[in-house]
C-alpha cells in the first residue's frame, strides 16, 4: 500500500475529543471515565479514526496558511469542480452543476435547516430506528418529533426498510419530511438500487420532500457500492435534499465542512432563504482547501486503501 494505515497515532493533547475529554466531561455527551492504572482509554466513543488523513489535505491547508491574510473570500470553482468530479467518478453523478451545491456547517446543520423549511413545530417527520441519535437531537431542539419506522431483519438477518408500516406511518401522521440515512446509521446496510427505488416511490405518493444524509457514502465494507438517493428516478432527483461531506472519510470533522447537492430550485430556494436567516451557514477557508486537497487524485487512492484496510 502506498500510504501508512499501520502506525500507531498519539492524539493526546492535540484537542481531540475522543482522548483529551475522556474523565474530564462535556454537557452534552456522556463521557468515558478514565481507565484505570495500567490500562488504555480506547477512543471509539467519538466518530472519528486514529487514521492520518491523506498528505494532500495538510499539504493544501499548509499552502494557504502560507498566505498572511485571512480575510473574507470567495468560494472558487476549484472547490465546486472538485466535489463535481468526485461524485462523478466515485458515484456515477452526472450533470451535477455548480448551482447545485451548496455549503453546510455540517450534516446536522442541513438538517436541522430543512426541518425549519419544510415543517412546523410539533409536526412528525419520519425516520428509520435504530436512528443516530444526531437526528433526534436535532428534532428535539426544534420542536419536532420523530415517527420510528423500524428497520426489520430478512431470514439471513440482513436489515430492510419495512415499506408497508413506512406507507402507514406516513398517511397516520400526515408526514410530509423524511429523513433517510444513506449508508445507514447506526446498522450499516448499504441501500441497494431497488431499495431506495421502492422508498422513494413511497415518498413520492405521499409528497414527503426526502433529507439523505449520506455522509457515510466513501467508507464501504467488502466491495459494496453506494446508490445516490437522486440516481434512482426523476421524481427522486427533484425531491431528494442530498447531504454529503469529507468529513468522516478523511478524518475532518474538526474542521467543519459539508456540502449539499439540490437540483430542484423551490428546494433550494427554501434551504438557502432558511440558511440566510441563521447567519450561521459560512465556509471558513482553510475548510474549502482541505476539501480541495482531500478530493485530489491522491484521495481517491487513499480512500480506496483505507476502505480495504477496514474491510
Amino acid at each position: 500500500m502506498k500510504y501508512d494505515f499501520e502506525t500507531i497515532m498519539d492524539r493526546s493533547g492535540k484537542d481531540a475529543l475522543a482522548v483529551d475529554a475522556i474523565g474530564a466531561g462535556v454537557d452534552w455527551a456522556v463521557v468515558p471515565t478514565k481507565p484505570k492504572n495500567g490500562f488504555s482509554a480506547i477512543p471509539m466513543w467519538v466518530a472519528d479514526m486514529n487514521f492520518a488523513t491523506v498528505p494532500s489535505i495538510p499539504k493544501a491547508v499548509i499552502k494557504r496558511a502560507e498566505h498572511p491574510a485571512y480575510g473574507y473570500y470567495l468560494a472558487t470553482d476549484e472547490y465546486f469542480d472538485s466535489i463535481i468530479r468526485w461524485q462523478k467518478e466515485r458515484n456515477g453523478v452526472s450533470g451535477l452543476a455548480k448551482e447545485n451545491i451548496g455549503y453546510e456547517n455540517g450534516v446536522l446543520g442541513c438538517v436541522s435547516t430543512a426541518i425549519q423549511a419544510f415543517s412546523a413545530p410539533g409536526e412528525k417527520i419520519l425516520l428509520h430506528s435504530p436512528t443516530y441519535i444526531g437526528f433526534s437531537l436535532v428534532l428535539k431542539n426544534t420542536g419536532r418529533v420523530a415517527e420510528l419506522s423500524p428497520l426489520k431483519k430478512d431470514k439471513n438477518g440482513v436489515w430492510r426498510m419495512d415499506y408497508e408500516d413506512m406507507d402507514r406511518r406516513i398517511k397516520k401522521n400526515n408526514i410530509h419530511l423524511v429523513i433517510l440515512c444513506s449508508p445507514h446509521n447506526p446498522c450499516g446496510r448499504v441501500w441497494e438500487r431497488d431499495e431506495l427505488k421502492k422508498a422513494m416511490e413511497i415518498f413520492r405518493d405521499n409528497q414527503c420532500i426526502v433529507v439523505s444524509d449520506e455522509i457515510w457514502s466513501d467508507i464501504l465494507l467488502n466491495g459494496n457500492k453506494h446508490i445516490p438517493t437522486q440516481s434512482v428516478s426523476d421524481d427522486a432527483k427533484k425531491r431528494t435534499i442530498a447531504v454529503y461531506a469529507p468529513s468522516k472519510t478523511f478524518n475532518l470533522a474538526g474542521l467543519i465542512g459539508s456540502y449539499h447537492i439540490i437540483y430542484d430550485k423551490y428546494l433550494r430556494d427554501r434551504m438557502n432563504r432558511q440558511s440566510d436567516m441563521t447567519h450561521y451557514n459560512s465556509m471558513n477557508v482553510l475548510s474549502m482547501h482541505a476539501l480541495i486537497g482531500a478530493y485530489k487524485d491522491e484521495g481517491y487512492q487513499w480512500v480506496n486503501e483505507l476502505c480495504q484496510v477496514l474491510s
